[in-house]
């Protein structure tokens, strides 16, 4: 919670499996303490912002609270929504690899990533897509230098991303890359 500096505002942001579930202001104490009440309690989001109608819930933080397939789902349908990201081609054809489709993309510095977790940080684990221009791309895989050579189609390089990942990388886990690494230890 932060405070506002000018005049007496409540900022809330509550996280959960590094998600940032909900987000609100408030200027009435009252509410903040009800709020924290019902989340102390474990409500569900749709419990917490029916108790507290100052706070936000996105589809995606809903989506993380029914499952980590469901926040995949719900990224995934974002990122394919008409004018959200340039690059559709990219998108659709990382989509229709099923072990991507499997995975949590998100995007940096123009980059189609994928993380084996839900939640930041996200895993850095799995190659990365860059768009080179003229319809052609660049798989970066980590720990390797960067190369812009060759430059694949996008069906090219979501298959090359597909091919580096090992057979037992299975769909994204709910949380973090410090939970994944809980998860696969087990």
């Amino acid at each position: 919670m932060d405070l506002g500096s000018a005049q007496r505002v409540f900022l809330i942001a509550a996280w959960g499996q590094g998600v940032n579930l909900t987000n609100g202001s408030t200027s009435d104490l009252t509410e903040v303490a009800e709020a924290a009440a019902a989340w102390h309690a474990g409500v569900t989001l749709a419990e917490l912002q029916a108790a507290a109608p100052f706070l936000e819930v996105s589809a995606l933080a809903l989506a993380h609270e029914r499952g980590p397939e469901y926040a995949v789902a719900e990224k995934w349908s974002r990122y394919l929504a008409p004018d959200l990201y340039e690059d559709v081609e990219l998108l659709r054809a990382a989509h229709a690899e099923p072990r991507l489709r499997a995975l949590f993309p998100f995007t940096s510095h123009g980059a189609l990533m994928f993380s084996r977790c839900t939640g930041f940080p996200f895993s850095q684990d799995v190659s990365a897509i860059y768009p080179l221009g003229d319809r052609r791309y660049a798989v970066h895989h980590p720990g390797e230098p960067f190369s812009r050579e060759p430059g694949y189609t996008a069906q090219e390089a979501a298959a090359v991303v597909v091919a580096r990942m090992p057979e037992i990388w299975g769909p994204a886990v709910a949380g973090t890359r410090h939970d994944l690494r809980d998860h696969e230890s087990q």
